[in-house]
Order: C-alpha cells, then sequence, then structure tokens
C-alpha cells in the first residue's frame, strides 16, 4: 500500500468507520421487520411504525452505502498492485462489491420503502409482506456478491503479501461466512455472516486509518513474519 498516500488511505477508514456506523443507526432508526417476524412483523413494523423515523434511518443507510463506493475503490488500489494474480483478485472484489451496493439500491431500498409507505396508505398487509420479501431476499442473496469482494480483497493481500493474517486469512474466512449464511435463514442464522464481516471490515479500517507502511513478506521469509510497521 506505499504507493497510496497516507492521507487518502486514512480518509478511506475513516470513511470505512462512518459506513459502520450509519448502517448501524439506520437499522435501529427503521426497525424493519425480520425474516422470521413473518406478517405480523409488517403489522406491527411498517402499519404502526413512525414512516418519517424510519425513513430517515433509511436515508442514513442508503449515505453509508455511498460512502462504501469510495472505500471498495481504495481496496482495490491498495492491494492486488504487486502481483498479476492480485490484481485480477482486487478488480473481481471492487466489481462483487460494487454490485453489490447496486443490488441494496436498486432492490433494498426501494422494497422496504415501498411496502411501508403502502401498508400506511391502504394497502393491504399480505401485499405488503410480499413486496418487503423482495427486500429481505435481496439481502439474502446480496450476501453473495458482499462474498466476492471480500475474497476478492483477501486473495489480493494474500497474493501481493500484504497483511496477510487479517485481511487475508481471516477475510478468507469472512467470505467463507458470508457464503453459507444464506442457507441458514431457516434457523434464523442468516445474519452471522454480515455480523463476521463487520468485524473484519472495522479491522480492515483501522489499518487504512494507521496510514503506515504496509507490512509485507519477503519471498524468502518465513510465513507471517512482519517485516514493516504491523504487528
Amino acid at each position: 500500500m506505499s504507493h497510496i498516500p497516507v492521507r487518502l488511505r486514512r480518509i478511506a477508514g475513516a470513511l470505512a468507520l462512518v459506513h459502520v456506523v450509519l448502517i448501524f443507526v439506520g437499522l435501529a432508526l427503521q426497525q424493519g421487520p425480520l425474516f422470521a417476524d413473518g406478517a405480523g412483523g409488517i403489522e406491527e413494523s411498517y402499519v404502526q411504525g413512525n414512516l418519517t423515523r424510519s425513513f430517515s434511518g433509511g436515508l442514513l443507510e442508503g449515505f453509508g452505502f455511498v460512502l462504501l463506493v469510495p472505500v471498495l475503490v481504495m481496496l482495490a488500489r491498495c492491494f492486488g498492485s504487486r502481483t498479476e494474480a492480485g490484481r485480477w483478485a482486487a478488480q473481481t472484489g471492487l466489481a462483487c462489491g460494487l454490485a453489490y451496493v447496486a443490488v441494496v439500491f436498486a432492490v433494498g431500498f426501494p422494497a422496504g420503502a415501498a411496502a411501508m409507505y403502502g401498508a400506511q396508505n391502504g394497502l393491504d398487509t399480505d401485499t405488503a409482506f410480499a413486496i418487503n420479501n423482495i427486500r429481505l431476499f435481496a439481502h439474502f442473496l446480496s450476501a453473495f456478491l458482499l462474498a466476492g469482494a471480500t475474497a476478492g480483497v483477501a486473495l489480493a493481500a494474500i497474493a501481493d503479501r500484504i497483511h496477510t493474517r487479517w485481511v487475508g486469512g481471516f477475510g478468507v474466512l469472512t467470505a467463507a461466512a458470508l457464503l453459507v449464511s444464506p442457507p441458514l435463514t431457516s434457523v434464523g442464522w442468516q445474519d452471522i455472516g454480515t455480523m463476521v464481516w463487520l468485524v473484519w471490515f472495522v479491522g480492515v479500517a483501522v489499518q487504512l486509518l494507521r496510514g503506515g507502511s504496509a507490512a509485507t513478506e519477503s519471498a524468502g521469509s518465513t510465513p507471517g513474519t512482519v517485516l514493516v510497521g504491523h504487528p
């Protein structure tokens, strides 16, 4: 990552942390129905919910996803610059990450907003439930795209031998957790991958904020040996 100005890396790290904060704040304000809530959740969360508060939360969350775009671009610049395999992985990760954001904006947000607005303006509960399910299933399937984005960054880090333990090794495990999350919906564990991803992503943000020289492993060193500025 040494070819990227420290100031820009720190800005990207700050944006990554703001993204996480806005996601939590937005979700807290929206209080949308979960998959396990069924049609009853529509009545409680949408029909009886506060439209202004929920839409405000949605706007904050949406802004958080806008901030995710420059972070994804920065990660593709920081990793994948030393080897062709790393470059391939980083660019694939960027494409998956941008597709993930596109799905959230094109499907997730509009479906949820339409379901709540309709539920408070004469739309029957069953129809609102069906529309909201589009939001939920878009969220489940988008986990595959987020897994691709995470795996791309992780494999690029491993290929280029930069932050191979957290960004690389834990990133691969995080991608695996995201891949297995959608099938776990039946037992209510569909968000486990997202929670693991948030932990990984915050760690990546901290690495960017530190702004020091990237940790590297030379070809002749023992795997995992730190040579420069990385504990």
